[in-house]
């Protein structure tokens, strides 16, 4: 099962600003929603914005790709400062990328974890693993 971390960013709030964690929190409750329960790990980066905890996404279906892709992308979109790095690590391969409001729409982000995963796993997760919801196959 894929996990995908991540680190919710901000160029405009230090990482305990409480006007910052209020809305991590928002997002982490929109992820929960979408994914279910989330495991969550606190590393401080000395020096970082933004950065809060980390959290662990269990990607398991297309249903549940399709609903983080949303919610980030709603939480994304409610200020031009919010950041969200991905990381993963399939079978020993990393993977990662950065979304901001600027590079994000629902079918970009769905596409770019899609592949980023499939990769990481040496393409042994097959499209049809990974399809749209809605039939549509992925990318």
């Amino acid at each position: 099962m894929p996990e995908v971390h991540l680190q919710a960013r901000s160029d405009r709030f230090d990482e305990d600003d409480e006007r910052w964690r209020s809305q991590v929190l928002l997002l982490h409750m929109a992820l929960e929603e979408a994914a279910g329960p989330l495991e969550r790990r606190s590393e401080p980066v000395p020096g970082a914005k933004g950065a809060l905890s980390d959290v662990v996404l269990h990607l398991t279906g297309p249903g549940i790709v399709a609903g983080v892709v949303a919610g980030l992308n709603a939480w994304l979109k409610r200020d031009r400062g919010r950041s969200v790095h991905l990381t993963w690590t399939v079978d020993g391969r990393r993977g990662e990328f950065i979304v901001t409001t600027n590079t994000s729409d629902n079918e970009t982000l769905r596409s770019a974890l899609e592949h980023g995963l499939r990769a990481a796993a040496g393409d042994a997760t097959t499209v049809d693993e990974l399809a749209d919801p809605n039939g549509a196959p992925g990318d």
